[in-house]
């Protein structure tokens, strides 16, 4: 079971973000995004799957929508490889997140 926890402005998930999971990882994002997080870490994500694009993109628009900058943490390499393949890795913003958003 996949799990998010908020560590100051950094959400860190854990688990698998599959498509089992991807609807209560929304569910939790959204009671945990009234403080708009800036960074997501996914060091502790075990599996991945194509819906794992999908949720990030859906993050990306909803702290978009809030005009907050997203960044993503420690992509799995499992990730990156199916984010090469689909083609949309380069839009997936990675690194330090702005201080402030």
């Amino acid at each position: 079971m996949a799990q998010l926890s908020k560590q100051q402005d950094r959400v860190m998930v854990t688990g698998d973000m599959t498509m089992t999971n991807t609807q209560s990882l929304l569910s939790e994002w959204t009671a945990l995004s009234m403080d708009v997080p800036s960074t997501v870490d996914l060091a502790g994500v075990t599996d991945v799957d194509t819906s794992t694009i999908s949720l990030m993109f859906e993050w990306l628009r909803q702290s978009r929508a809030r005009d907050c900058q997203l960044h993503f943490l420690n992509l799995p390499h499992n990730l990156t490889s199916l984010a090469t393949l689909y083609g949309v890795l380069d839009l997936i913003p990675t690194g330090p997140a702005v201080a402030g958003h």
